[in-house]
């Protein structure tokens, strides 16, 4: 284990990280809208294990999976949790299409918008 590793929390993951990792298309848009959500994170597979790596904060996470799901480890900051908020808020709102969405660039950032609530307003922390 990485000394890293050893100071992450634990808990059970409310979302698969197989939904940003598949071979699909709707997996592919889902890795636009994590990495919106955590701008300066790098997704790395080693064997079972998945890794989110915060280039920036020094954060990570670790997912395994556990037969009933899969068990994340993360922190200091809470990267999955960020990326399970967008998830769920892509569900809730009818899993849209990567067309129904838009970008706003201006002086003080970039959002990325979907006219639909829950709000789907992500913007570089």
């Amino acid at each position: 284990m990485s000394h890293w590793a050893a100071e992450l929390r634990s808990r059970a993951s409310r979302q698969s990280p197989e939904r940003i990792t598949a071979g699909t298309e709707e997996a592919f848009h889902l890795r636009f809208l994590a990495q919106c959500a955590v701008p300066d994170a790098h997704l790395t597979t080693v064997g079972e294990v998945v890794q989110l790596l915060d280039v920036v904060t020094g954060s990570a996470v670790t997912f395994t999976p556990t037969g009933a799901g899969w068990e994340v480890r993360e922190g200091p900051v809470r990267l999955w949790e960020r990326i399970e908020r967008v998830l769920s808020a892509y569900d809730e709102t009818g899993r849209p299409r990567p067309e129904t969405f838009t970008l706003h660039v201006y002086d003080g950032g970039a959002h990325l918008r979907h006219p639909q609530p829950p709000d789907l307003l992500l913007s570089r922390p």
